[in-house]
């Protein structure tokens, strides 16, 4: 199956704008998630750091912003998503530029010291050389960048494939590291290796390695108990696992 045209990926995003806040920032795997991207990015930030969110979605980082008094640009390539982080911005009073933008058709007018990927942005690109040579010229001398991708395992998606007989969908995420979905979106998995070839390694922490995603655990109640009894050993060894593992994403900060 090919992929999609171009033009129709904004109306692929578009369909999730209105449901992102429920499925996501309102789940507390997606919160338990988000928080732990915080945490790690907030030594890097203060009012005069200028910080680029790619692929802000509905605003879901913006009270994050907001409670650090700090000026932003953003951008989505989703006309809706782009709305609704408006409507955010406004109502949050958070000082933000949002651009309705592709990462490859963005020109900015100054360079940043913070850049954020969250949350599977970078898993839509086939071709990531480009990308991670347009992000570094993006960046300050000094600049930091937080790419939060989709690694090629996760225990309980890869589990939830073979449960369902979907062997061809685990071998190609695994090993091929790309799984094309029934709308004709192909989604690529990276790993740290990966980010390497351009990019310095400070830290990488694994988000649910041993967690269900976060539209698992909103439909199985088994799976918010298996959830709530593994969240403290998940934490633990977030950052001393080896990347084969993986997770449901794995946050990697980046220096030139």
């Amino acid at each position: 199956m090919s992929e999609p045209d171009p033009s129709t990926i904004p109306k692929i995003f578009d369909a999730y704008a209105d449901v992102y806040e429920e499925k996501f920032n309102r789940n507390p795997l997606g919160i338990y998630q988000r928080e732990r991207v915080q945490a790690e990015i907030a030594p890097y930030l203060n009012p005069e750091k200028r910080v680029l969110d790619i692929g802000c979605g509905p605003g879901s980082d913006f009270p994050f912003y907001r409670s650090l008094n700090l000026t932003i640009d953003a951008i989505d390539i989703s006309p809706r998503m782009v709305e609704l982080a408006r409507e955010k911005a406004q109502h949050l009073k958070l000082n933000a530029r949002i651009f309705n933008s592709s990462l490859e058709d963005f020109q900015p007018d100054a360079v940043y010291d913070v850049i954020l990927l969250n949350f599977g942005v970078i898993n839509v690109f086939g071709e990531l050389s480009p990308i991670l040579q347009k992000l570094k010229f993006m960046l300050t001398e000094n600049g930091i960048l937080v790419v939060v991708s989709m690694p090629p395992f996760h225990l309980f998606t890869i589990a939830a494939l073979l449960i369902k007989f979907r062997l061809r969908a685990a071998v190609q995420r695994v090993f091929h590291k790309k799984v094309t979905l029934k709308n004709g979106f192909t989604i690529f998995y990276y790993r740290r290796a990966d980010f390497l070839p351009h990019f310095q390694l400070i830290k990488k922490i694994h988000l649910c390695p041993l967690l269900p995603n976060p539209d698992q655990y909103l439909r199985h109640g088994w799976m918010q108990k298996i959830a709530k009894l593994l969240m403290g050993l998940d934490r633990r060894i977030a950052v001393v696992l080896p990347d084969i593992i993986g997770g449901d994403h794995v946050c990697h900060v980046l220096k030139k």
